[in-house]
């Protein structure tokens, strides 16, 4: 019975484990995908985001997490104030198996151009790391998050995520209804994100004419980013220094789009522009539930039930007549006789 009393052994160290989970929280430093060699992805975050993050939060920190501080600054647990304190702390994570160091692996490490051998330029997010032999945390270095933290959300993802696996697998027995409600969620869905599209590739043509580069949610099609950093920032704003060939193409675009929208607005209402995006997305909408109803109800009308076989059986038996049953009769006498005579 003492071993069922037995205290479950932590994972990982209960008095770095707060620190952690301030620092990759909601407020806590950026973080990113990458794929590690010969692993799988991983997500890491740098090491001036996580000497920002102490340096300037050590009223939170001192609140929340100061027996980490205790053990890696100083006894008193005051906050961070200096890189030798922040190195500290990053040795300790280190050393508890929170995270580890790595370095940007590209896929040619080298090129070489006119015989000589040049490095390539470090990336701000590198998309392909390797684990580094030397541990020591330093500030301008890369490091990979092993901490998982509680496995229960993520249990509970993957039980979600099977269980839409298996709803999908099983659509073509969906009520009417749900699939009709699935078709109109998925062209919602595409409709808002090509409006998105579309609203930001003019608003960045105006722009860029004029000599800037105007992007809303520029990190939207970013495939490093998760579904909310997706959205962040809301736009980017930034002068252009173009050439001399660079501001002919920009006036020439300039005249183009302004001799467009003067034929466009001579020829066409917005009137007729709502009436022609309102009949096509009710089109798309007619033509998505014409197919999920077409074929299912054709085949139905063909297979008629069993009421319908029996009625049809018996009106044909009431056509017969007498004639018909005597002529049969008499065709089934023949044949009797001639197989006698064989």
């Amino acid at each position: 019975m003492a071993f069922w009393r037995q205290k479950k052994t932590p994972k990982y160290d209960e008095t770095f484990e707060p620190l952690v989970k301030i620092l990759l929280g909601k407020k806590g430093i950026k973080t990113k995908s990458a794929s590690e060699v010969g692993k799988k992805k991983v997500d890491y975050f740098r090491g001036k985001d996580f000497k920002k993050f102490l340096l300037e939060n050590g009223a939170l920190l001192k609140k929340k997490c100061q027996p980490a501080l205790t053990a890696a600054v100083r006894p008193g647990g005051d906050a961070p104030t200096t890189d030798e304190d922040v190195e500290s702390i990053g040795d300790e994570l280190i050393t508890r198996q929170f995270c580890y160091k790595a370095m940007y692996k590209p896929i040619n490490p080298t090129s070489k151009k006119d015989g000589a051998s040049e490095k390539p330029s470090v990336k701000k997010w590198p998309d392909r790391l390797i684990r580094t032999p030397n541990q020591k945390f330093e500030c301008d270095g890369y490091y990979v998050i092993t901490y998982e933290g509680d496995t229960a959300m993520q249990h509970l993802f993957l039980a979600l995520i099977i269980a839409g696996v298996l709803l999908a697998c099983m659509f073509p027995v969906w009520p009417f209804w749900a699939k009709v409600g699935i078709w109109y969620v998925g062209v919602l869905f595409l409709s808002l994100y090509f409006g998105i599209l579309i609203f930001r590739l003019i608003f960045f043509a105006m722009f860029w004419i004029v000599g800037f580069d105007f992007w809303v949610f520029p990190n939207i099609n970013d495939e490093y980013c998760g579904f909310l950093d997706s959205f962040k920032p809301f736009y980017s704003w930034e002068k252009r220094s173009d050439d001399a060939m660079m501001l002919l193409v920009r006036f020439v675009s300039l005249t183009i789009t302004a001799l467009a929208v003067q034929q466009i607005a001579e020829t066409t209402s917005m009137a007729d522009v709502q009436d022609f995006v309102t009949s096509s997305y009710t089109d798309v909408l007619d033509w998505g539930v014409e197919k999920l109803t077409a074929l299912p109800t054709a085949e139905r009308e063909a297979l008629p039930n069993l009421a319908d076989l029996e009625n049809e059986t018996a009106g044909f038996n009431d056509d017969l007549t007498a004639d018909d049953v005597a002529d049969d009769d008499d065709d089934a006498e023949e044949v009797e006789v001639k197989d006698k005579e064989e």
